[in-house]
């Protein structure tokens, strides 16, 4: 997910996918602890990434920053 997508988001689209992208991780994470292979294993490293992006942009538009 591109910076520029997801300043374009909402506030309301923006939490939402924070939300979506959080249990996803979750469901990845369980998945690797029970000791189920994963299909892409780049997929959790993803995950955080884009959780990160859409945290720091929605504090950027919290702030009033952009």
């Amino acid at each position: 997910m591109r910076p520029s997508e997801i300043r374009e988001m909402s506030l309301e689209e923006i939490d939402a996918k924070i939300k979506e992208i959080r249990m996803e991780l979750a469901k990845e994470r369980g998945m690797l602890t029970m000791g189920t292979s994963l299909e892409n294993p780049m997929k959790i490293r993803s995950l955080k990434r884009d959780l990160a992006r859409l945290l720091t942009i929605r504090n950027e538009k919290v702030r009033g920053k952009r």
